[in-house]
């Protein structure tokens, strides 16, 4: 995933963190949140956007929220590979891809776990699929435009 701009590094937000450690259920130390680079991608087709978040050079998050669940199933692929490469090139232990929808099926779920497994490489416990509401990632956006008003 490419990045048309990044906020500089700095700590996390408070609710990054509460984010990350509560929705996400990652276990990684304090000192980790003290470094955070928040890039933001280009625009999707469908409207959504993709945003990379690097913490702490350990863990490599790449929200995606805004888009249809046909623009999902039609682009996992492409951002759990990009995901990988990214995290690997990075040097990072583990990529975690979160993606926001809106009254998502069981059978919607399922397919969506499904190419996500597919599309990791055999035995990479590294990577993490979250389906999230997408509220849960709002706020993160909204928290970061009131910061930087």
């Amino acid at each position: 995933m490419s990045t048309s701009g990044r906020e500089p590094e700095g700590p996390a937000s408070t609710q990054l963190e509460r984010f990350v450690r509560e929705t996400l259920g990652c276990t990684c130390p304090d000192e980790v949140f003290e470094q955070v680079e928040i890039g933001e991608g280009s625009p999707l087709p469908d409207g959504g956007r993709v945003r990379r978040i690097a913490i702490g050079g350990r863990l490599l998050i790449y929200l995606v929220d805004g888009v249809p669940v046909d623009a999902v199933d039609r682009d996992i692929r492409g951002w759990t590979l990009s995901g990988r490469i990214d995290r690997d090139g990075a040097g990072m232990n583990r990529f975690r891809l979160v993606i926001g929808l809106d009254g998502l099926s069981c059978s919607d779920a399922d397919r969506i776990k499904g190419a996500f497994a597919a599309a990791c490489d055999e035995g990479d416990d590294r990577m993490h699929l979250h389906l999230v509401e997408p509220d849960s990632i709002r706020i993160l956006h909204l928290r970061r435009q009131s910061e930087s008003d």
